[in-house]
């Protein structure tokens, strides 16, 4: 194992959903609950993490089991801006080997390049893509979940880290004009209501604005400081670290349970929905196998068939302009009705009102 490995192994994984994200965020979290006099048995109330959790670095945690936990914080702690300290704790050595190779890339737009190639290797609730221009440079993060004002808490927090990061990479750069686009309006911002859509970030960050109420989640750079060489530059260090990543990577595309296999059927399922028969030839074993060991690990092929079509069914509800008739054909479903029935079963409403009700947040 390289010497950048660090924590257990990140093919164990604790907690419920078929998506997960490092404990090493989880335990931040759980850290800064206690500093605000929060109880880790109250955080960890209905997650069915228990508290070894914070001696477990470098682990998976899937997504309902983290949400909740941010769900409970957030209950006792509604103020968004905490999302800002959150961020700060989410350092460099917080990012594990992704963070290693960020630090020592040649430049901040290699380190922005290492963030979208191995994001997925410290959490899959969300993607990473870029776009530019002569001006200036895009980070977009598109949720591969629900929204909700818990998951933009964590987006949040995740842009504030890179975008101090950078800043720290830069050396003492002054002022940047930075920007966060965040399709949400916060009840609290600071302890009071928040009167406008447009703030300054913080005090670390001169020159950066928090955009509310935009139409995506996004973090925006002047593109000309971003090709400046990094002073921390090691390319021996980026290539172990990228060695790391691909490993980190590899482990999350090789399945360690038969849920796992399940759930990675449905996900790359285009046009066409498996069965159970054609799942268990691909696994060399019967349906009644298959059956059965799903069922030791607490699990069933429909509600893991159902979990997986249903955040498909959101992402392309919410990041796409696609008609119900072509999402449903792409997910596998015969007509819009039957799919329209399915995600009513799911969520409690038509896409056509899950698409209104994201219009209107």
């Amino acid at each position: 194992m390289s010497m950048l490995a660090m924590g257990e192994n990140t093919q164990v994984k604790v907690g419920e959903g078929d998506l997960a994200i490092s404990s090493d965020y989880l335990i931040l979290l759980l850290e800064l609950g206690v500093e605000l006099g929060l109880k880790q048995s109250e955080l960890l109330l209905g997650s069915q993490l228990d508290t070894s959790i914070v001696i477990r670095p470098g682990i998976s945690v899937g997504y309902k089991s983290f949400f909740k936990v941010v769900a409970n914080f957030r209950e006792k702690q509604p103020d968004m801006s905490l999302a800002i300290v959150y961020g700060k704790r989410m350092t460099l050595s917080k990012h594990g080997a992704l963070g290693i190779a960020a630090r020592h890339s040649r430049t901040a737009n290699d380190a922005a390049s290492a963030v979208v190639a191995y994001m997925s290797t410290r959490s899959e609730i969300f993607t990473i893509r870029r776009e530019r221009n002569e001006e200036n440079r895009r980070l977009y993060v598109d949720l591969e979940i629900e929204s909700s004002d818990d998951v933009y808490f964590v987006v949040l927090a995740y842009f504030i880290s890179i975008e101090l990061i950078i800043r720290q990479m830069l050396g003492d750069a002054g002022e940047i004009k930075t920007r966060i686009e965040l399709p949400i309006k916060p009840e609290l911002w600071y302890q009071e209501r928040l009167g406008q859509s447009i703030v300054s970030l913080d005090k670390d960050a001169l020159g950066a604005e928090l955009h509310f109420s935009a139409e995506h989640c996004m973090l925006l750079w002047p593109t000309a400081i971003l090709d400046d060489l990094l002073p921390l530059f090691d390319k021996e260090l980026v290539t172990m670290a990228q060695e790391v990543c691909e490993d980190e990577l590899k482990s999350i595309l090789q399945p360690s349970s038969i849920s796992q296999a399940v759930a990675l059927a449905f996900k790359n399922a285009d046009g066409s929905l498996p069965t159970i028969d054609s799942i268990a030839a691909t696994l060399n074993t019967s349906s009644a196998t298959l059956k059965r060991k799903l069922k030791a690990e607490g699990h069933s092929f429909r509600d893991i068939k159902d979990e997986v079509l249903y955040n498909k069914a959101m992402k392309n509800l919410r990041d796409t302009q696609q008609s119900v008739e072509l999402i449903a054909e792409q997910l596998g479903y015969s007509d819009a009705s039957n799919f329209a029935k399915a995600f009513k079963g799911w969520s409690g409403m038509s896409p056509s009102d899950f698409r209104k009700k994201l219009a209107n947040h």
